[in-house]
């Protein structure tokens, strides 16, 4: 992990801030100990403050808040939820994270006066313009 983390520091890609990067790469390593880490990201004006978690979280959480819906796109959900959970229970792990998203759970979404909550958020990390650890305090 150092090596990845240290490589990301010192590189030259203009389309990633490699500090963010190292959270993000924290929430998908699982010898890392980066639970709960709260972020605030600026999108396009807004600021999206959540807890950032691996792809892996998002999307077995995604697909179970998908099976609430009707009966085929609930059968669809549960094969994949079978397969994700039988896979990690034999310790098999995605090789190829997909690097462009970032993921966070327990999402609050402010931009002007309006405030919304979510249970899930994954957007482009390209998308970010700025970004603290931790949230704005209360107004």
């Amino acid at each position: 992990m150092v090596p990845l983390a240290l490589r990301m520091l010192l590189q030259k890609d203009d389309h990633v801030d490699p500090h963010l990067e190292i959270l993000r790469l924290g929430a998908e390593h699982q010898d890392v100990d980066a639970r709960d880490v709260t972020v605030t990201l600026v999108l396009d004006g807004a600021l999206v403050t959540g807890t950032v978690i691996s792809t892996d979280t998002w999307e077995r959480l995604h697909l179970r808040r998908l099976g609430d819906h009707d009966d085929a796109l609930r059968r669809v959900v549960r094969d994949a939820v079978g397969h994700l959970d039988q896979a990690a229970d034999e310790g098999r792990r995605r090789q190829d994270i997909d690097r462009r998203f970032l993921h966070l759970r327990d999402v609050t979404h402010r931009a002007a006066r309006t405030l919304h909550t979510l249970p899930l958020w994954r957007g482009p990390i390209t998308a970010v313009s700025g970004w603290m650890v931790g949230e704005p305090e209360k107004d």
